[in-house]
């Protein structure tokens, strides 16, 4: 975004003739000037270096979809509305085929910035062929921004005790990875980042893909990580909902009865293997809403309220002093 569309956006050219007035504009909409920044992960990379489609036809409406990662980056939003002092790295699905950087990133981002928080859109390089390779640098790029994230909360103005995890569809598979194992060795320290701690302090997986087991994964999915034919062991061994300690985070659930590409039983067998670890959950699940909506925009149902529903539970996870 840049800075001058956004002061035009709530003033006029008349005000902004004035040099003093103009000085007053920035210095309050700082934060704007700022907001869609995109920074690097990885250390002596540059931002920005990415292939992508859009799939709007409507220039005002993006909803671009990213189909090559080079430079895997995070996309800051910074909060709009009173900071809460919290921060969310947003991990968009696609199916690992693209990840949708508008319609499960940037657009929740918005919603979540008026709520008072931080955001972070990660750009992942995808699983892809069932590659080894492939598969531990999605990891690596999560893990990675999670420690980037915590390093600079003093820079964010965030508390490094309320970071968070949001993915959705393939990035709740993502996310789920990082909340049950965040100190895997999924790649070799390059700096002091990398002794800050992965762990969320909260993770919310939406409409996720968590299962391998046949009847629940998303087959193309499942795939893209570890190949059309997979084992009964790497199915068990890696399915989420398998992998839930009492150390795993608590856990926001959201997914539509009606979902046709991830089943409902995702979320419900997460539910009961947080459950059984004693870990704090939420589940909510929606009678209509299908796969894939996102931020719900068109459609007045129950659904779209889910941006709020997180947020009243986020708060209240946090310790009041």
């Amino acid at each position: 975004m840049n800075v001058y569309h956004c002061f035009y956006s709530g003033f006029g050219a008349r005000e902004m003739k004035s040099p003093f007035l103009s000085a007053l504009i920035f210095l309050f909409y700082l934060p704007c000037a700022f907001a869609n920044k995109e920074i690097p992960i990885w250390p002596n990379e540059v931002s920005g270096n990415n292939t992508f489609i859009n799939f709007s036809k409507n220039p005002a409406d993006n909803n671009r979809a990213v189909t090559k990662v080079d430079s895997p980056e995070i996309i800051y939003v910074p909060p709009a509305g009173k900071n809460n002092h919290s921060a969310v790295l947003i991990i968009p699905g696609g199916g690992f085929s693209y990840i949708m950087q508008d319609l499960e990133g940037l657009d929740v981002a918005k919603v979540l910035s008026k709520k008072g928080y931080s955001s972070f859109v990660l750009l992942y390089r995808m699983p892809r062929g069932g590659s080894d390779v492939n598969r531990n640098n999605a990891f690596a790029d999560v893990q990675r921004a999670m420690r980037l994230i915590r390093a600079g909360a003093a820079q964010y103005r965030i508390a490094p005790d309320q970071i968070g995890v949001m993915g959705f569809s393939a990035g709740a598979y993502l996310a789920a990875n990082v909340s049950n194992d965040p100190d895997a060795t999924n790649y070799p320290p390059r700096d002091d980042v990398d002794q800050v701690s992965a762990r969320p302090d909260f993770a919310a997986l939406i409409y996720p893909v968590l299962s391998l087991q046949d009847g629940v994964t998303h087959n193309g999915t499942r795939a893209a990580m570890f190949g059309k034919d997979i084992s009964n062991d790497i199915k068990q061994h890696f399915s989420q909902e398998d992998r839930v300690t009492a150390h795993t985070p608590p856990t926001f659930l959201v997914q539509a009865l009606n979902d046709g590409t991830a089943s409902p039983q995702n979320a419900l067998r997460m539910f009961e293997a947080l459950r059984k670890n004693k870990v704090a959950v939420e589940l909510h699940l929606f009678q209509q809403g299908g796969h894939g909506f996102g931020i719900v925009k068109k459609q007045n149902i129950p659904a779209k309220n889910w941006p709020t529903l997180f947020s009243d539970w986020q708060a209240s996870l946090v310790k009041q002093p």
